[in-house]
């Protein structure tokens, strides 16, 4: 039944447009076709799964975690400009917010427009130390947009949580 089932399923991944091309595509997946994917899909899961692998993985993790750490925190240094939403839900006004080079103040400030380039930490006139925040909420979790008609635009918004 499992086979049956996988050749189903295999043959739909190809959007067949007729019956027909449908019934081609499950004629030339027999039963002993799903043996030899399958077969081949074991051995390529076991070449990933080997000893070798493994260890590379392992040895080689935090140098990606460190990475990939590194380049978020050179994307906040570089800063953000985000829309500005007004009380009537119009965005004509924008804010930007980057992280201090040293990586303990988030700078921010309100702007006319969109800016060309990068702003310069003295012209935001606000700051927020990185030690007060003590929480990010992001996505459907924010206050502003759990409001009723919420704009789905700019749905990562840095909120102060005390």
């Amino acid at each position: 039944m499992q086979v049956v089932k996988e050749q189903i399923m295999r043959a739909l991944t190809t959007k067949p447009s007729s019956l027909d091309q449908f019934k081609s595509k499950l004629q030339n997946l027999s039963y002993t076709e799903i043996l030899k994917i399958r077969q081949s899909e074991r051995m390529n899961q076991e070449d990933f799964q080997s000893r070798p692998i493994l260890e590379l993985k392992e040895k080689i993790q935090p140098e990606i975690l460190e990475l990939i750490k590194q380049q978020r925190l050179n994307r906040l240094v570089e800063g953000t400009c985000f829309r500005k939403l007004n009380s009537r839900r119009r965005q004509d006004k924008f804010w930007y917010c980057r992280l201090s080079p040293n990586h303990k103040v988030l700078h921010y400030g309100d702007l006319e427009e969109s800016p060309q380039g990068e702003v310069p930490h003295d012209s935001l006139q606000d700051k927020l130390p990185v030690a007060d925040i003590k929480a990010v909420v992001t996505g459907k979790d924010c206050p502003h947009m759990k409001e009723k008609g919420a704009l789905k635009q700019n749905k990562v918004w840095l909120s102060n949580c005390y």
